[in-house]
């Protein structure tokens, strides 16, 4: 026998279905009830992101005010009322623990200065997170397309399968099973492959490139700068604490060293514009560290708490 939309309704209301199964046949074509109508009209789903409870409850008012413009109001009206307060409660908060669940099924992992960290992916692909970086993944929808966001650095292990894009601000890159870097910072993309092939999709002029291992791609404002050769040991030994320069401007160096040991440096932009350095540092200590890039710049290093002044020795007083 054809069940009546009020049957549903005092189902739902005794605890006999779930709101699920109510919300199914509350929105069949057959719903000839003024309150399914007027809830199907207002944006009461969505109460927590778009409106509040008051809100939404005043528009469902003028909803039934609208029903019932061109027809005599009835006496089982106020027991209307009462179900749809109810309704818009209960299915607000389920429609609330529907947006859980799926927020719990988007995975979004950070590390902070001074960390790295080793992220293992649903098909067991790794990616080792650089500090100061983030990746972002759907495990729900992992199976049917392997991809990820990535804010900041971090190279990846991938196992043999189908596409795997990895999401950037200024490009994509999108392999099917090989190991790679992956760095974006100072609107700069830079990309090093270390087995396998990699292929750069710029986003802003849609440009592409195919790299094999040893080769880094680099672009820079929208467009592909460079595409030259790199040791393969050089590519993710930042994995191990270890940073190699080459020809890289003394601010990024600076920038590098305050994310691997979370400090602050200060110096004047005057003593280090527009010069390169050439060279190495670890993470395990920061006066060598600092050692190792200032001796050779002709700078000098004052270290207190999480503080470094850096100036140049000129201006040092005897």
């Amino acid at each position: 026998m054809h069940q009546t939309t009020n049957q549903y309704e005092s189902q739902w209301l005794n605890g006999e279905i779930s709101s699920e199964e109510f919300l199914q046949n509350a929105n069949s074509g057959d719903s000839k009830s003024i309150l399914l109508k007027s809830l199907s009209r207002t944006e009461c789903f969505d109460v927590p992101n778009k409106s509040t409870q008051q809100e939404a409850w005043a528009n469902l008012e003028k909803k039934f005010s609208e029903e019932q413009s061109q027809k005599a109001t009835p006496l089982y009206r106020s027991y209307w009322i009462g179900i749809a307060a109810s309704l818009i409660l209960a299915i607000g908060a389920f429609f609330i623990f529907k947006q859980s669940s799926i927020s719990t099924n988007h995975s979004i992992i950070a590390t902070s200065l001074a960390e790295v960290q080793t992220v293992y992916l649903p098909d067991s692909s790794v990616v080792y997170l650089n500090a100061g970086s983030k990746v972002s993944f759907s495990e729900s929808e992992w199976k049917n397309e392997r991809m990820l966001s990535l804010i900041g650095e971090a190279f990846f292990e991938v196992k043999k399968g189908s596409d795997f894009t990895v999401e950037t601000q200024l490009g994509d890159v999108i392999v099917m099973g090989t190991s790679f870097n992956v760095k974006e910072r100072n609107n700069v993309l830079e990309v090093a492959c270390k087995t396998g092939k990699v292929k750069v999709i710029v986003k802003n002029s849609g440009e592409s490139q195919v790299i094999t291992p040893g080769q880094v791609l680099v672009t820079e404002d929208g467009e592909i700068k460079d595409v030259s050769s790199i040791s393969l040991v050089y590519i993710d030994n930042w994995r191990t604490g270890d940073f190699d320069f080459e020809s890289v401007m003394l601010t990024q160096v600076f920038e590098e060293l305050e994310r691997q040991y979370d400090v602050n440096l200060e110096f004047d932009i005057n003593d280090i514009q527009d010069r390169t350095y050439t060279g190495y540092f670890n993470n395990k200590n920061l006066t060598e560290a600092l050692q190792l890039v200032c001796s050779p710049m002709g700078l000098h290093f004052q270290i207190e708490d999480k503080q470094v002044k850096i100036m140049s020795k000129s201006v040092l007083t005897p």
